[in-house]
């Protein structure tokens, strides 16, 4: 996998952030999130994508943040900057450095669900993709409560990149563990925009949604926080994984 051609992808669609649409009079979004892989990643099997909703501050704490300085960065050419920023901190989910080893303690109920995936699939945790439904956290928040026409830039934007991650790591299993209120539709749009739509397999109203594209198996799930039965449906996307990646191996 090219990180220069996935780098280039991100160039480009940042580029049409200009400050006629995305004039934010109260900018406290965070830092963009752009993923990339390691390398265990282009040997795992499965290949597994995990979809956030968004980050929750962590992504913003070195102060290289707002949506206004991604437009200063792109008026002056220095739009590199700001993905390399990105993609450093990327790494942070999962290591205490870029090159350091993996984290093995976390509060983050989201990187427990992470680790236990790649456990139970016996993958290594470089071996999968985190990603996000919206590219920013807005004052370490959801961005969902932002003013419709504001929330609709970051929606569309955002939609773009995850549409540019999935189509160039191409995971065979998507795991959206973003909860249902509100997200339902966004994920909807995201397939019928950029991919050739989706058809559910099978669902669970605001437990559990399987649904498939041409080439990607997808579940919806709650947050890995959320109680009330909620650790049965992440249980089930795991085991209906490994059952389906085994029966594929045995064929």
């Amino acid at each position: 996998m090219d990180i220069e051609t996935l780098k280039e992808n991100y160039r480009e669609i940042l580029s049409k952030i200009n400050a006629d649409d995305y004039e934010f009079i109260d900018d406290k979004y965070s830092g963009i999130f752009l993923p990339y892989n390691f390398n265990a990643y282009e040997q795992s099997n499965p290949k597994v994508m995990i979809v956030g909703r968004e980050t929750a501050g962590w992504n913003t704490n070195n102060n290289k943040n707002t949506i206004q300085r991604i437009i200063d960065k792109n008026n002056d050419g220095s739009l590199n900057e700001i993905i390399e920023e990105s993609l450093s901190r990327y790494s942070w989910h999962l290591k205490d450095s870029p090159n350091g080893t993996i984290k093995r303690k976390h509060k983050s109920k989201f990187q427990h669900y992470y680790n236990k995936v790649s456990k139970e699939l016996s993958l290594s945790p470089e071996g999968m993709i985190y990603a996000n439904l919206f590219a920013w956290d807005y004052n370490k928040k959801s961005p969902l409560e932002r003013p419709k026409g504001e929330l609709k830039k970051i929606v569309d934007i955002s939609l773009e990149l995850l549409a540019t991650q999935i189509k160039f790591f191409n995971p065979e299993y998507i795991i959206f563990s973003t909860g249902y209120r509100g997200i339902d539709p966004i994920i909807k749009d995201l397939f019928n925009l950029y991919f050739d739509g989706y058809e559910t397999t099978s669902i669970n109203p605001k437990k559990i949604w399987q649904f498939k594209t041409e080439n990607h198996k997808c579940f919806r799930i709650a947050h890995p926080r959320a109680q009330h039965g909620h650790a049965t449906f992440r249980k089930e996307v795991i085991d209906t994984i490994r059952n389906k990646s085994k029966s594929i191996v045995h064929a």
